[in-house]
């Protein structure tokens, strides 16, 4: 195995991170519309067969977490540490500022919020420990990679001749595992449970053990790049054929669970259900496809503008999900102020969308070009040049 190798940036990758941020929004956005819908109506059926398509989201962005981790790692030295050092500055930080920024912006609308130390603390507390603000449990999974990702990488080099095997196994457990979750755990009584068990079940959502194989499947393919790669690239037209029967597939799954069946809207439209593990999977290969077709013509005169927007909208995918929800929150108080009529509100759902997204993007970008607070959003910066001077100063004083 070759080590030491210079990473190459994966443009595909860009445009598969502009465009699952973009499915996040979206999903989030449809969610709030969707409570004006009348129940079983045309509407309804709209909104959630949109949110059950769009449900690939989670998992797409955890396979490129096990892809990107691989392909810069696999084929070099590193120390654990380092790597715990350099991921976690980050992720946790962000981690920690959004968690208290989401707190004390509940308490400008929520009622029953105590302006006190005691209630902030342990709001704070509670919500560190449990991810339960907005949708920050996925930097709570993110950190489990992290934490797990050295030793992943040994067993990973020491079992090489039997990758696509750990792959099959892989999603015949996620398959066993969803299968387990909607048929079982979803209706479970757990409230006399044992407190470990109990909180392990409800907090199942944000357990690296539910999305293993995103990270097992991400981290196979990055190892073997080239020829995963290859194969997307040369059979375009068969990937998009089987996204379009996915999604086929999908919506008729929906129909039967919401409309033949009977099952209600939590269960029919669930994120952790067997048939999304496939699906979610084609999307995401779909995306990669699209990803590899545009990065080769990426700096044509035509598609200059369309570049630069994947370029801007990939660096600040991290920053718009932490910033999105509360722009979002304002877009929900503007549709609510203008009473608006069901007509008013499909007009409005693009615009929503478009603003959501515009404005997180450009808010990310800010909060990215000041140095040290760069880091709430996950973006590294240089410290301020007041501070780099006043270093060297003080150090060109020491005897």
């Amino acid at each position: 195995m070759e080590r030491g190798k210079t990473k190459e940036h994966l443009y595909e990758v860009d445009l598969m991170r502009a465009f699952i941020i973009l499915g996040v929004v979206c999903v989030h956005i449809f969610s709030f519309y969707n409570l004006f819908a009348t129940p079983l109506s045309g509407t309804q059926a709209f909104f959630e067969g949109s949110l059950t398509a769009l449900h690939f989201t989670r998992e797409s962005f955890m396979y490129i977490t096990g892809l990107v981790l691989f392909i810069t790692y696999y084929r070099k030295q590193f120390k654990a540490t380092e790597f715990w050092s350099k991921r976690f500055k980050l992720i946790f930080i962000p981690y920690v500022a959004f968690t208290l920024i989401y707190i004390l912006f509940e308490g400008m609308y929520l009622k029953g919020f105590q302006w006190s130390v005691p209630y902030i603390g342990g709001t704070f507390l509670f919500s560190v420990l449990t991810g339960h603000q907005f949708y920050l449990y996925y930097l709570i999974i993110s950190m489990q990679v992290y934490i797990l990702f050295p030793a992943f990488v040994v067993f990973m080099r020491k079992t090489e001749k039997y990758h696509w095997w750990i792959l099959a196994g892989s999603f015949v457990l996620e398959i066993a595992m969803m299968w387990w979750y909607k048929d079982y755990l979803q209706n479970l009584n757990i409230t006399h449970f044992p407190a470990w068990l109990y909180w392990l079940i409800r907090y199942r959502d944000r357990n690296i053990l539910t999305y293993q194989f995103w990270f097992i499947s991400g981290a196979v393919l990055a190892i073997h790049y080239r020829q995963v790669r290859a194969f997307i690239e040369n059979h375009g037209r068969l990937v998009v054929g089987v996204l379009i029967g996915s999604l086929v597939v999908l919506l008729a799954h929906y129909g039967l669970d919401r409309f033949v069946w009977k099952q209600d809207e939590t269960m029919s439209v669930l994120v952790l259900q067997p048939i999304m593990i496939p699906y979610s999977f084609v999307v995401t290969m779909a995306l990669m496809y699209a990803g590899i077709v545009w990065s080769k013509h990426r700096l044509k005169d035509r598609v200059r503008w369309f570049s630069a927007f994947i370029k801007t909208a990939a660096a600040a995918s991290f920053g718009i999900f932490l910033v999105h929800p509360m722009l979002l929150h304002f877009a929900e108080i503007a549709v609510y102020a203008l009473h608006t009529t069901a007509i008013e509100r499909w007009a409005l759902l693009p615009i929503t969308v478009a603003l959501v997204y515009g404005l997180a993007m450009l808010i990310v970008r800010g909060i990215s070009s000041v140095p040290v607070l760069s880091y709430i959003v996950g973006q590294k910066s240089d410290p301020p040049r007041w501070l780099t001077t006043m270093t060297q100063t003080a150090s060109s004083r020491t005897p």
